[in-house]
């Protein structure tokens, strides 16, 4: 019997994350918190960790940094701060121009193949409910689904979309649905 498979988060989301989203944010305080959580900011990045060190090091991240800012705020503006940074990655520029070339409605469409770039667990699937409207659903949003409705958001905002609503229809702690217009 096959073994299953660790979820992993692999080091373009935490480049993304730490060398580009939250550069010049972190203190040394947060850093020795974040490299006691599994993460070392100053040594070379492993090509991957292990979900939960990705999810405690998130953890301790929104709590330093949103202090004060309602829960969902912080974790939403969390993961657009992510997506937004993400073109200055190695792979970035690559994948927003493909971003930008698919237009909002592709680039939903391309939401698994778009996990996958950050990690091996997250899988989605799409429904067009009508003209720029639309069902996400997404097996696995960690800690908060807010934080992917952010990154939803700066991906449809990235592919063009002016005004992108991201709303969350139902979670039950592991997947999400989402229903999303712009």
């Amino acid at each position: 019997m096959p073994t299953p498979r660790e979820p992993l988060v692999y080091d373009a989301a935490v480049e993304a994350m730490f060398s580009r989203a939250l550069k010049g944010r972190l203190s040394p305080r947060l850093k020795t918190r974040v490299k006691e959580a599994g993460i070392d900011l100053d040594a070379k990045l492993k090509p991957s960790y292990p979900r939960e060190v990705w999810l405690r090091t998130m953890r301790l991240v929104v709590a330093d940094l949103y202090p004060g800012v309602p829960e969902e705020r912080a974790w939403f503006e969390l993961g657009e701060r992510m997506v937004d940074s993400f073109g200055e990655t190695l792979m970035g520029p690559a994948i927003v121009g493909v971003l930008k070339l698919l237009g909002p409605k592709r680039a939903l469409g391309r939401m698994s193949q778009t996990f996958r770039h950050a990690n091996n667990y997250m899988q989605s699937t799409l429904e067009e409910l009508g003209p720029g409207r639309f069902r996400l659903w997404v097996n696995e949003v960690g800690i908060s689904p807010h934080f992917i409705a952010g990154t939803v958001s700066a991906t449809l905002r990235t592919s063009g979309a002016t005004a992108p609503q991201v709303e969350i229809a139902e979670f039950d702690g592991h997947q999400c649905t989402y229903v999303i217009s712009f």
